[in-house]
């Protein structure tokens, strides 16, 4: 708020927004507070990093588009949880890797109550990076890795499932006992 403009009208969405943080206890659950205050909350937060089952609890269908809707690791995505969150956009980016694990019904199973792991028939999803790709979006291929801390890590991927391709940055420390993959005989 800008110098000496005086206290905002508690009816505004800065007042509203105020008033909120100055409360102890019986905080507006955040669903209501987004829907009073439309027009401050893409100024003060442009950027969401919400999984989609969150944009499902905190925002409503109604709201103001997104720019861009981006999932990352969407191979864990069923087409199911995503569709409510890109609805929300008006573009979107579905970044993931076809090789990892698909979404399966494993731990929904376990939640309700099934203990029985032998009796549990783990069902594949099919995932909203699936869908994109089975739909014909442009795909872009991985070109390079980071996340390793030391290139053991990411070695077998990149030689089977990458062609070898894959730019991979070095470790700063190349032997060190505790990191990176070892034979153990």
């Amino acid at each position: 708020m800008p110098r000496g403009a005086g206290e905002p009208a508690a009816s505004s969405e800065v007042g509203i927004l105020l008033r909120e943080l100055a409360k102890k206890t019986r905080h507006k659950p955040l669903r209501r507070l987004f829907i009073e205050i439309p027009n401050l909350l893409p100024r003060l937060k442009p950027c969401f990093l919400m999984s989609p089952l969150s944009v499902a609890q905190y925002l409503t269908a109604g709201q103001e588009l997104f720019d861009v809707v981006v999932f990352d690791e969407a191979s864990q995505i069923t087409v199911s949880d995503a569709v409510g969150a890109l609805a929300r956009g008006r573009s979107g980016v579905v970044v993931g890797d076809s090789k990892q694990l698909p979404p399966t019904t494993f731990f929904q199973r376990l939640e309700e109550g099934e203990e029985d792991l032998d009796d549990v028939a783990l069902e594949e999803l099919e995932s909203i990076l699936d869908e994109c790709r089975s739909a014909g979006f442009r795909a872009l291929r991985l070109r390079w890795h980071y996340r390793s801390r030391h290139e053991s890590l990411i070695a077998f991927s990149n030689w089977h499932y990458y062609d070898n391709a894959l730019l991979t940055f070095p470790a700063a420390h190349d032997k060190v006992a505790h990191l990176g993959v070892s034979v153990v005989r």
